[in-house]
């Protein structure tokens, strides 16, 4: 048995895609018999300040354990520049702890358009090699980001660590029916995510496209953020959008599995790091996504389509050979469940972090 202290920049209820992957691995050490207490904002008297940084030092003293950082550098505090936290984690380090941290994002980009953010931009990187350089072991949710860590300290304790879906993998076959049953044998095609302002603009020039494609298609749109989404591009065609609003994650993954072809484009490529990814990969239905800057080598061979980010038309390309072609479907969404429980399922991640 292992004791886990984990630190989270946000937490359920109210979170997006860090809290629930932080709640899914801390549901999943504890049903492996570990102590699990997870450290957020709702549950200290700061933004991992130094008032949090002495209750979470406390709790250490008494019940020491693994030091789990699910790190956003821009969720910590000190808008986004919380180089004291670091210094923290890096004392309790040499001080004998195991402090590992699970890198989501590293640091924020160079840019001309937003130029103050260039400041953070170089702190991000300071924080980055102190996590890096002093962690026991360092997780990354993507290969990319090894890429980038690498100039900031050794790779030696790196490890990646894709991210599981976040939402139930396995789902009862009447749930799914009663979805179908909604929409009469019209071609349904899916999308799941948060409606980040990326995103939604690489969506936003697929869906009109997509619509005059596939004359007779429903759009289902699903997870926070839908109905907004829907208003903004459904002028057109209204009748033809659907917004899936029930939050329940059970539910979400029963209407991904009643779609006929799901769409998850990314303006810098799919990576797993995406947990919306995920969550499409492992309903068994085919997925088409995007190739870009960010994207592995994992995804060559997937059992995915793809299509380059910012070429709507390619991409709908790739819808319409799937929607018009079943035995397609069956073999391309078959392919991308084996990919999601050969390499990103949940049980592999506890695995990999209990040894």
């Amino acid at each position: 048995m292992k004791t886990w202290h984990i630190l989270a920049p946000e937490y359920p209820p109210d979170c997006g895609g860090v809290g629930d992957y932080t709640a899914l691995l801390a549901g999943a050490l504890t049903a492996a018999g570990d102590r699990v207490t997870v450290w957020h904002p709702g549950a200290l008297p700061d933004v991992f300040g130094g008032a949090s940084r002495q209750v979470i030092a406390s709790a250490l003293a008494r019940d020491p354990g693994v030091v789990l950082v699910q790190y956003v550098p821009s969720a910590f505090g000190l808008r986004g520049m919380n180089v004291p936290f670091c210094r923290w984690l890096a004392r309790l380090a040499r001080a004998g702890a195991d402090v590992r941290v699970m890198f989501h994002e590293p640091f924020f980009y160079f840019g001309l358009q937003r130029p103050w953010r260039n400041a953070l931009a170089i702190v991000q990187r300071r924080m980055a090699g102190i996590l890096v350089r002093s962690a026991t072991r360092v997780y990354c949710s993507t290969e990319s980001w090894r890429r980038l860590l690498e100039p900031y300290g050794p790779q030696s304790s790196l490890e990646v660590l894709p991210i599981p879906s976040t939402i139930p993998v396995d789902v009862p076959g009447d749930a799914v029916e009663r979805i179908k049953a909604r929409f009469a044998g019209a071609p349904l095609i899916g999308h799941f995510g948060t409606y980040g302002g990326h995103v939604s603009g690489e969506l936003a020039r697929i869906v009109p496209l997509l619509f005059a494609r596939l004359p007779q298609a429903r759009l289902l749109l699903a997870g926070r953020g839908a109905a907004a989404f829907a208003s903004q591009v459904g002028n057109g065609a209204p009748a033809r959008l659907d917004v899936f609003a029930d939050p329940d994650g059970l539910a979400i993954a029963a209407a991904l599995r009643a779609c006929d072809v799901l769409v998850q484009p990314f303006p810098d490529g799919v990576t797993t790091r995406r947990t919306s990814m995920m969550a499409a990969l492992s309903s068994g239905r085919p997925v088409v996504t995007t190739s870009g800057e960010l994207t592995e080598a994992v995804w060559d061979r997937a059992g995915v389509a793809m299509a380059p980010a910012g070429k709507p038309a390619l991409f709908v390309d790739e819808v319409e050979r799937l929607a018009t072609d079943a035995a397609r479907r069956d073999a391309v969404g078959a392919r991308g469940r084996k990919l999601y429980d050969e390499r990103f399922a949940l049980a592999g991640t506890i695995g990999r972090i209990r040894r």
